[in-house]
Order: C-alpha cells, then sequence, then structure tokens
C-alpha cells in the first residue's frame, strides 16, 4: 500500500500523455498506448526505503494541462520528476513551464530516453533543475535523500546533470546496476488498472496485458538505435525472479496476457530455457509474447517457449535489402532472417515483424525489395515504420555531419507515418519525402490487402476478441491516404 500521504518527504513521478495521433500518425487507430515502465521501477525502490511516492502516469489516463496542474497542487510533493521521450518532451516542457510559475519551490527533475540522448539540448528546452542520465534508480534514491537532508550540492552523486552557476554540469557516470534482482519490480499499484492501456492489436490476444522488463541492454550496434539508457551491456533477472514477477502481474493486477519488453528476450539462451521450465513447473497458463533477434533463437528453445505459452515472437528484421542491412549494421543477413521466421512458424509461433523505411541509402527500390521480403516470408503481422533520428545515436551524427536533417521540430515527429500533419525531419538522398510517405502507404496496403493474407486471418479467427481486433487493424489501414 503507498503511504505517500501520511509520508513526510513525497517525490511525484509523471508521464506526460502521448496522444495517438502524434505517437501512430495516420495508424493512430491502433496506437501502442502503454505503461512507462521506468518511472515504475524508481518508485519501487523509493518506496522500500520509506519515501513516499506517486506515479502520473499520463499515457494511460491522458488529461489537458489544466488538469495535470490540479493533479500536482493535490499531491504537494517535494520533488517532481519527468520521464520523456522523443515523441513527448514538447509536453514536457510545457507542464514544467506551468509548473515553475505556480509552484516555484519544487524542483523539477527530468529523465528517460530524450534526456540521456541529449543532456544538455533537453535541459536547455525546459525549466529543469536537474537531469537523471542513465539508469534512474539508485541516482533518484540518492538524490531524494539528499534533497530531503537539505543538501544544496549535488555534485558528489552520479549520474546527473545540473545547472550550476549559469553551466551545465556533468557529475560522474553512474556505473549500470548489475545484480537486477536487487530491484524490487516496477511498482504497479501506483499505475491506473491495466484495462486503461491499450495494445496494438496485433500484439496481444487477450487484455489486460501485463509488460515485464526481464533485462536489460543490447549488444549489438545497429546505428538507428537508442540504447542511451540501459547501455550495450547485457544485464538479466533470474528465472525465479521473472517468473515471481509474471504471478504477481497476473495474480495482483489481473494481466491476462505477459509482453516482454526487453530490446532481445533470447540473447541469453539458457536463462529463457530456465524462465520457461519455472513457468511449466508452476502451471502458468497466460499467454505472452516477446521481442527479440533472429540470431538469437534456434528451433529448441523457440518450441519451449511455444510449450510455455509464448504465441507471437516480434522480430527487427528492418529490412528484406542486404545492403540495407549492411548499412544500418544489423549484424545479419537477409538469409538469417529467413531462417529465424521459418523456425518461429516451425515452432508454431505467430511472427510480428517491424521495417524502418528511409535509412540512408535507401531507394524505391531497397524499399520494394523490404515489401517483396515481407511477401515472401507470410509474415502474420509486418509494421513499417519510418526513421526516426534520436540525438546522440549514430545515425544523428551521420545525419547531422552530412547536413541532411531536414529539422528537429519534435511536434511533428512520429515513427508511424502521417501523410498530412508531419513534415519528415530526414529523407535518404534520391527519395522526396512525398515518395517516402506514399511508399509506406502502399507498403501496408499491398500487404494486407492481399485475399491470401485476408482468408488466413478469417480461418485464424477463434473468438469474438479475435473479430474486434482484426477489424480495429482493418480500418485503420483502410483509412490511409496517400499525398
Amino acid at each position: 500500500m503507498n503511504n505517500y500521504d501520511r509520508a513526510g518527504f513525497k517525490v511525484l513521478l509523471i508521464s506526460p500523455p502521448l496522444s495517438v495521433a502524434k505517437q501512430a500518425g495516420s495508424l493512430k487507430g491502433i496506437a501502442n498506448v502503454l505503461p512507462t515502465m521506468g518511472i515504475g521501477y524508481i518508485a519501487s525502490l523509493l518506496e522500500r526505503h520509506g519515501i513516499g511516492v506517486r506515479i502520473f502516469d499520463y499515457i494511460g489516463e491522458p488529461k489537458i494541462l489544466e488538469d495535470m496542474l490540479k493533479d500536482i497542487s493535490d499531491a504537494s510533493p517535494d520533488i517532481i520528476g519527468i520521464t520523456a521521450t522523443i515523441l513527448t518532451i514538447s509536453t514536457s516542457n510545457e507542464l514544467a513551464e506551468e509548473i515553475r510559475n505556480r509552484f516555484p519551490g519544487i524542483p523539477i527533475i527530468i529523465g528517460g530516453p530524450q534526456l540521456c540522448s541529449a543532456p544538455e539540448k533537453t535541459m536547455s528546452s525546459g525549466p529543469y533543475d536537474i537531469g537523471v542520465v542513465g539508469e534512474g534508480e539508485e541516482t533518484m534514491l540518492e538524490l531524494s535523500n539528499a534533497i530531503k537532508s537539505g543538501v544544496k550540492d549535488f555534485s558528489g552523486i552520479r549520474g546527473l546533470i545540473i545547472k550550476k552557476d549559469g553551466k551545465l554540469v556533468f557529475t560522474a557516470p553512474r556505473p549500470y546496476i548489475e545484480d537486477l534482482d536487487l530491484l524490487p519490480p516496477p511498482a504497479r499499484h501506483l499505475y491506473p488498472p491495466l484495462h486503461k492501456y491499450n495494445p496494438v492489436p496485433a500484439s496481444y490476444i487477450k487484455k489486460p496485458v501485463g509488460l515485464m522488463i526481464s533485462s536489460r541492454g543490447c549488444p549489438y550496434q545497429c546505428i538507428f538505435c537508442d540504447r542511451k539508457v540501459f547501455g550495450n551491456k547485457f544485464r538479466a533477472h533470474s528465472p525465479k525472479y521473472v517468473v515471481d514477477e509474471m504471478e504477481n502481474v497476473i495474480n495482483v493486477h489481473g494481466a491476462r496476457e505477459i509482453r516482454f519488453m526487453d530490446d532481445t528476450f533470447t540473447l541469453d539462451i539458457k536463462r529463457v530455457d530456465e524462465i520457461c521450465d519455472e513457468i511449466l513447473k508452476r502451471r502458468i497458463k497466460v499467454p505472452w509474447t516477446c521481442l527479440t533477434r533472429v540470431n538469437t533463437v534456434n528451433l529448441e528453445i523457440l518450441k519451449k517457449m511455444k510449450k510455455a505459452g509464448c504465441w507471437q515472437v516480434i522480430y527487427g528484421i528492418e529490412a528484406g535489402d542486404q545492403r540495407m542491412l549492411d548499412i544500418i549494421k544489423k549484424g545479419v543477413t537477409v538469409e538469417q532472417n529467413e531462417t529465424g521466421i521459418k523456425l518461429a512458424k516451425r515452432a508454431g509461433l505467430n511472427v510480428r515483424a517491424t521495417f524502418v523505411f528511409g535509412l540512408p541509402g535507401e531507394t524505391l527500390d531497397t524499399i520494394k525489395n523490404t515489401v517483396n521480403f515481407a511477401k515472401r516470408m507470410n509474415l502474420d503481422v509486418v509494421n513499417f515504420f519510418t526513421v526516426i533520428l534520436f540525438p546522440g545515436n549514430e545515425l544523428y551524427s551521420m545525419a547531422k555531419k552530412a547536413g541532411k536533417i531536414l529539422h528537429e521540430n519534435y511536434d511533428e515527429y512520429t515513427s508511424l507515418i502521417d501523410t498530412e500533419e508531419t513534415h519528415l525531419h530526414y529523407v535518404p538522398e534520391g527519395i522526396t519525402e512525398i515518395q517516402m510517405k506514399n511508399a509506406i502507404v502502399e507498403a501496408y496496403r499491398t500487404y494486407y490487402f492481399r485475399p491470401g493474407y485476408i482468408l488466413r486471418q478469417l480461418f485464424s479467427i477463434k473468438n469474438a476478441e479475435d473479430i474486434l481486433r482484426y477489424w480495429t487493424a482493418f480500418k485503420s489501414v483502410v483509412s490511409m491516404r496517400k499525398v
């Protein structure tokens, strides 16, 4: 139970709202409305150490600015922490400005992927006092205790960017947490109930869906990824910890399905095998899905996952053209992608694949190759994203150096194409913005409107929930329009 109202020192953690139109553009009907997990881990560690914490996750329960400010006034916090991504930073800045105007004495702390990717720029974009760089749990605990004790100089606390004498100063970097089992699971009791969230229809079979992160860090070097929060070193919870948390999400919070949000769930196959053994031993019958890579699976582990309740794997395929895979440093071949997909299908798993259009070197021909690859592999679900340049990663640096970034107006950023209301911030040489937008619309239509694909989906329907999911997705693709 949260003891916020009785606590002598109170921390409020906020995830700003993100509209479905902003997140998903033309496909707003199937936006992925999911809880922001990072602040949940911070909250649980603070609670463990006796600090009062509340979470306002306005992604799950969107509110207008004035209502958010009333929530904050009613909460009367001693510290306000805001997490922001590249898609929510503008809203975060607006909220922070109003907080500063109305509650001038409350320290405002910014964290999350956007701060970690572009710390100086993010700190300068709003009235933030302190930024938390990297994993935030231990940093926020130490910072909260320091503020509670009246400390004014935070230069000895690792993992911060602070404003000092009119300048931005970094403290020493904080090492990554090696033993993740030392962290308590996220404070899910502080979030809106699971039914307030709405995952993309293609990635669940039962709602509500509970999210879990069983590992952190990705050792791969894809140039378009943002790895600034969790870094490159892989660290993981133990199988027992993972399945204990699964049981809590199911039995306490009412999840009817689990989605693992790890960057590469099967990176350590032995660990996944032990997780599956633990699920089977406890006779957990709830379905689950995961994200992973084609070069970190084999038929044996995929069959074991299927037996333990996994019904879908999500592969980041990115491209069906070898030249594009090489350019983005994906570290796999087209043949490996084919093999990984076929193995998952042999194991009886549903296969969803994500593709990214508009990377350096992309042409209309390479886009065509990718769409043809997806069709050839008969994937169950595909997503065609347009590239987002995350500040601080290799792709951003390449584009910046070449003078190819068209704008950095985050209000117009979206990873799912919008043909009318956004302007692409990066378009590869030789392609126009209109061509890129139309190519993505055409890719969705030609993939999903094939008679064979439609028939296959109709025959896969098992219940009324399936009908609703498929109909929602179908309407969204139908609504897409070329420029």
